[in-house]
């Protein structure tokens, strides 16, 4: 498939990109029958391989070891429809349930395994599942959540070890293959539900996204093509993540093999790359990062990995200039996704050269059969090109709405365009850039910027290694983070006022000793705000960009 990108006018007078018009057809029947016959075809070919047991597995074990699964799940009067919850932590068990449900034409939920005790709980309330798999980490605080709700529902565990629980091992010895398997037919794959899956790094609770068959299958093949037909793909994130799941879904269209990792570290991330010669990674902005700016890199001979997908919103040009001057043999691949539209734009592997003589901050083209408007954010008419606006999206991929919540999925509508949030540009060449949250603005005397515009010239400084900002109508904070804790600031205050607007005139304070003082929006945390605007704060964990700036106020600091 080749990308073409059109542009046509709308009605509002803006020009809407659309990326390249692809036609397809997914098999009669949804994903659990496709899948069955899928892995049928290559059934000696591994699947996926554990590195923290040494569990290498092919697409025949898989696809038996699911029938048996299905079946059981079906004895217990799992149907259609019926929502089933997975919450653990990576294992190769993980992707038996997603196929068993499909096979059944059920809905499977995969939960974080970090969400809290208040988040799963609302989020139970809202599922109201059929039956829950975790691990010993996950199924007690389930137990007390199904005890507070008065909800009887099985949760099988997929540790071994543990006593007193339904045992995932043991469930799939109560039964035998069926070579006359057959799996449930899905009559309509374009409106039935296949995942439920929670969105990511929201300040609120998580909202659960409802996502099709149809769905599913547009976004393997998006998968496919930016990467370049894989033929093994680490991964560190959850399955609970939308790049994933479409990640597992891709090793059971085709015969690509997933390598599932231990906890992320520098060192392990280098090591699993060498003793496995991947060439293909999804590593997000930050992990790329750690990776390449870490010892171990000389430890390893890494001259196999070729491609590694990092993020966006979260992704500096700063970051892009090192990650390419540390490994320049590794195509790094920007890719703009939410789970609510999937991947929206991306480089390619086949096209990289292109995003060489682009700026940094380039994402890439928008992907097949997409649509998006970039609006003024305040008068909702369509900018032209090279203006910054707020992007809306339509497209195959996006969803079909939130589970149960019709309102909020008709409040995130605009005349048939989904209201991403983000501020989004489209050069002449149809690239789109991201900026980051349109709520993150800083008005300050009616000028508006963006805190990535003030973190991009802070990170520039040779003693700094990150920097977050945050403001109000009247002042702007940097939290700096310095490069190591040698260095040392003969001043609290950076001067920047060569790279730095007038209207940007910023205190940056660095991290010292833990502490620091820090101004708060006086609108969103107007009871912590002393009269002076200032709140002494304890710094108690990392900096994180992908994160808006409300969560580092309440998730990484408390007021002392």
């Amino acid at each position: 498939m080749t990308s073409r990108t059109s542009k046509r006018k709308s009605t509002l007078g803006s020009i809407d990109i659309e990326g390249s018009r692809v036609s397809y057809e997914i098999y009669n029947g949804g994903l659990g029958k496709r899948y069955f016959d899928k892995l049928g075809q290559d059934l000696d070919k591994i699947i996926q391989v554990d590195v923290s047991t040494g569990v290498t597995e092919t697409r025949g074990s898989v696809r038996g070891r699911a029938v048996k699964l299905a079946i059981e799940m079906k004895r217990r009067d799992i149907k259609h429809d019926d929502i089933i919850v997975m919450c653990s932590r990576t294992n190769t068990d993980q992707v038996i349930v997603v196929l068993a449900a499909l096979f059944l034409g059920a809905i499977l939920a995969p939960l974080d395994p970090e969400f809290n005790y208040k988040e799963v709980l609302d989020l139970m309330k809202q599922l109201k599942p059929k039956l829950v798999f975790g691990d010993s980490r996950t199924i007690p605080q389930f137990d007390r959540i199904f005890q507070a709700i008065n909800m009887n529902i099985t949760t099988v565990n997929f540790n071994p070890e543990v006593t007193g629980t339904v045992q995932f091992r043991k469930l799939l010895l109560t039964q035998k293959e069926d070579e006359n398997f057959t799996p449930s037919f899905v009559e309509n794959a374009k409106t039935r539900v296949a995942f439920i899956l929670p969105t990511q790094g929201t300040t609120g609770l998580p909202k659960l996204i409802c996502l099709s068959h149809e769905n599913i299958f547009v976004q393997t093949v998006t998968f496919l093509e930016l990467l370049g037909q894989p033929e093994k793909v680490i991964s560190f994130f959850p399955i609970s993540w939308f790049l994933q799941m479409i990640l597992v879904c891709v090793t059971l269209e085709r015969p690509v093999t997933r390598i599932i990792p231990t906890t992320f570290t520098e060192r392990n991330a280098c090591k699993i790359i060498h003793d496995f010669s991947i060439k293909h990674a999804i590593l997000g902005t930050d992990y790329a990062m750690k990776m390449a700016n870490s010892p171990a890199v000389k430890d390893y001979n890494l001259n196999c990995l070729r491609v590694v997908m990092i993020g966006t919103v979260n992704t500096m040009k700063h970051d892009v200039q090192t990650l390419r001057q540390l490994m320049p043999h590794v195509k790094f691949l920007q890719c703009y996704c939410l789970t609510e539209t999937g991947c929206i734009a991306a480089t390619r592997a086949d096209s990289y050269s292109k995003s060489i003589i682009k700026p940094q901050t380039a994402i890439g083209p928008l992907t097949m059969n997409c649509r998006i408007r970039i609006v003024d954010p305040e008068t909702r008419k369509g900018v032209g090109q090279n203006c910054y606006g707020e992007l809306l999206y339509t497209g195959d991929g996006f969803m079909l709405g939130y589970l149960k919540q019709p309102d909020r999925t008709k409040e995130c509508m605009e005349k048939g365009f989904f209201k991403t949030g983000d501020l989004g540009m489209v050069d002449e060449d149809g690239w789109l850039y991201v900026k980051g949250r349109i709520d993150d603005l800083i008005i300050i005397d009616d000028f508006k910027f963006c805190p990535l515009d003030l973190e991009e010239v802070i990170v520039t400084h040779p003693a700094v290694k990150e920097a977050v900002v945050i403001g109000n109508d009247k002042e702007i904070i940097a939290l700096v983070k310095k490069l190591n804790k040698d260095v040392y600031l003969s001043t609290n205050k950076l001067q920047l006022k060569d790279e730095i607007s007038p209207h940007q005139n910023a205190s940056l304070s660095p991290l010292t000793n833990r502490m620091y003082h820090c101004l708060l929006p006086i609108v969103l945390m107007k009871s912590l705000v002393r009269p002076n605007g200032v709140v002494l704060l304890n710094y108690s964990s990392g900096i994180s960009r992908g994160k808006t700036l409300i969560q580092h106020r309440l998730e990484f600091f408390s007021v002392v």
